[in-house]
C-alpha cells in the first residue's frame, strides 16, 4: 500500500520539531545529570562545612577531650547535656538531619535518638580518628544519608585526635532538591518544546505561503517546466521584479534584442531603454503594448504587471518580431493594389469586347471595323499614370501602373514627369513593391487629406 503523500511544509514541520525533540531530550539529560551532580556535590560540601564548623568548638573540643581521658563506660550527664544543646542548635540553624560526637572510641557524646547515646557508632570512625577528614555516603541508625566526618582535636595540645563530628544529611532531603530541579528542569523543557513547536508552525505556515503549497520536488519539476516553456516560445519573453531589475529572459529575447551570442543560455540581457520604460508605464491592471524598433527590427512589445494577493511582484514583457509580418502585409497590399488595377483594365477590355460581338452579331460590320481601327488608333487600354512610356522595366511599370489605378480611385492623378531617372532593371521586386509603393501610398494619402495648393489639373 503506497504512504500518503505529505506536503513539503508538513514535513519539515514534523523534522523540526522531531529535531526540537532530540535537542530537548540530549540537553534535558544532560542537564538533568548535571544539576543532580550539583545538588549532591552542594550537599556534601554543606555537610563538611557543617562538620568542619562543629569539630572547631571550643566547648565541643573541650568536651570530646574530657570524655577521652574518662574513658568512662556512660559519658558525663553534664556533657552529653551541653553537647546535646549544641548539635541541637546546629540542626535548627543550618539544615542538617543530624550531627553526632564521639570520643576516641567512637562512643557517642550526642545523637538524635538519645537511646544511643553511650553506644558505638554503626559506621566506620576510622577515617576521622586517624585525622583524616571523608564524606560518603552510608546507611546508619539513621537510614540511608550523606555523611561528612571530621576529626576533633584536643582543646590541650591541638594535635592529638580525641574524637569526631559526623554531620549528616538524609538521602530523601537530598533526593526531594533533586527532584525539585529536575522539574523545574522538565517545566523548562516543555516550555521550549511548546515554544520550538510554536516557532515550527509558524515556519511552516510562512514556508508554505512563499512557496504557494509547492514542495521541492514540483518547485524542480515547476523550474524545468518553466525552462522549456521560456525557451520554446517564438516571442522574446523578460522577467522583472518589483525594482524594474531582470530577473530572467529566454532565448529569443536574446535573438531580438542582439544578444543571441550569450555564452549561457541562462545569462541575462542587456535591456534597451525602451523596454524598460515600457515595463515602468506598464499599468496596474491590463497589457501596454507598443512597436519599438531595436536593431532595425520592428517588435511589438507588450508589458503585463503580476499580481499576487493584490501586491505586485514584478511584470513581464513579452517582444514579437513584427517586421516580415509588417513587411508581408505592405506586399500584399501591392499584390492587392496590382491585382485591382489588372481587374480594372479587363473590365475595360471586356466592354470593348462586348462591343464590337454586339457591332457583330447585329451585322454592322462597318461599325465593327471603324470601332476595332479607332481602337488601334488610339493603342491598348489606357492606364491612370500619365508618361508612364517613360518607365522602359516592365515590373516598375506594372508597379506604377498598380498604384496609379489606385490613386484614380482616390481622385488622385499619379504621373511621371520628364525628369524621373530610372535606369536598368528591377533586380529585387519585393524590395521595389515594398519602398515604392510606401512611398506612392504615402503620396496620394497626403495629397487626399492635405490642403489644395493648386487649381485643378495643376501638379504638386
Amino acid at each position: 500500500m503506497p504512504r500518503p503523500h505529505r506536503s513539503f511544509s508538513r514535513r519539515v514541520l514534523i523534522s523540526q520539531l522531531a529535531l526540537v525533540i532530540v535537542i530537548l531530550a540530549l540537553v534535558t539529560g544532560v542537564f538533568a545529570w548535571m544539576g543532580a551532580r550539583t545538588v549532591t556535590e552542594v550537599t556534601e560540601t554543606k555537610a563538611l562545612a557543617t562538620a568542619r564548623t562543629l569539630a572547631i568548638d571550643p566547648d565541643v573540643r573541650a568536651a570530646a577531650t574530657q570524655a577521652s581521658a574518662e574513658h568512662a563506660d556512660e559519658p558525663d550527664e553534664q556533657i552529653v547535656t551541653s553537647m546535646l544543646k549544641i548539635t541541637d542548635d546546629l540542626r535548627d540553624r543550618s539544615g542538617i538531619s543530624f550531627a553526632v560526637v564521639t570520643d576516641d572510641r567512637g562512643i557517642r557524646l550526642t545523637h538524635p535518638d538519645r537511646s544511643k547515646i553511650g553506644h558505638k557508632v554503626s559506621t566506620s570512625p576510622d577515617e576521622a580518628l586517624a585525622g583524616r577528614e571523608n564524606v560518603s555516603h552510608e546507611s546508619g541508625t539513621l537510614g540511608e544519608t550523606v555523611r561528612a566526618k571530621v576529626p576533633i582535636y584536643s582543646s590541650e595540645d591541638g594535635k592529638t585526635v580525641v574524637g569526631e563530628v559526623s554531620v549528616g544529611i538524609f538521602a530523601s532531603v537530598l533526593d526531594a532538591d533533586v527532584r525539585r530541579e529536575l522539574i523545574l528542569l522538565g517545566t523548562v523543557a516543555v516550555l521550549a518544546l511548546a515554544l520550538g513547536g510554536v516557532v515550527s508552525v509558524m515556519l511552516g505556515r510562512r514556508l508554505r505561503r512563499e512557496t504557494l503549497g509547492v514542495g521541492p520536488e514540483e518547485l524542480a519539476e515547476m523550474a524545468r517546466d518553466q525552462g522549456a516553456v521560456l525557451h520554446g516560445l517564438d516571442d522574446g519573453v523578460l522577467g522583472f521584479d518589483t525594482n524594474g531589475t531582470l530577473t530572467l529572459s529566454n532565448s529569443n529575447a536574446k535573438e531580438l534584442l542582439g544578444t543571441a551570442s550569450a555564452r549561457d543560455s541562462d545569462e541575462l540581457v542587456g535591456v534597451p531603454d525602451e523596454v524598460t520604460a515600457l515595463m515602468a508605464e506598464a499599468p496596474p491592471e491590463g497589457a501596454l503594448r507598443r512597436r519599438i524598433t531595436i536593431n532595425d527590427r520592428i517588435l511589438l512589445a507588450t508589458a503585463v504587471r503580476v499580481q499576487r494577493d493584490g501586491v505586485s511582484v514584478g511584470g513581464v514583457v513579452t517582444l514579437r518580431d513584427e517586421t516580415q509580418m509588417l513587411t508581408m502585409a505592405r506586399q500584399l497590399e501591392s499584390v492587392t493594389a496590382m491585382a485591382r488595377a489588372l481587374r480594372t483594365q479587363r473590365h475595360e477590355f471586356a466592354n470593348r469586347l462586348h462591343t464590337v460581338l454586339g457591332l457583330v452579331d447585329t451585322g454592322a460590320t462597318d461599325e465593327a471595323h471603324t470601332y476595332l481601327s479607332s481602337l488601334l488608333g488610339t493603342g491598348p487600354i489606357t492606364t491612370p499614370v500619365e508618361d508612364i512610356d517613360l518607365i522602359s522595366d516592365p515590373y516598375l511599370r506594372a508597379v506604377l501602373e498598380a498604384k496609379g489605378t489606385t490613386a484614380a480611385e482616390a481622385g488622385v492623378n499619379l504621373a511621371v514627369t520628364p525628369d524621373s531617372l530610372a535606369v536598368g532593371a528591377v533586380r529585387d521586386p519585393e524590395a521595389v513593391t515594398l519602398i515604392l509603393g510606401n512611398l506612392i501610398d504615402n503620396a496620394v494619402r497626403a495629397a487626399v487629406a492635405g490642403q489644395r495648393y493648386a487649381e485643378a489639373g495643376g501638379r504638386v
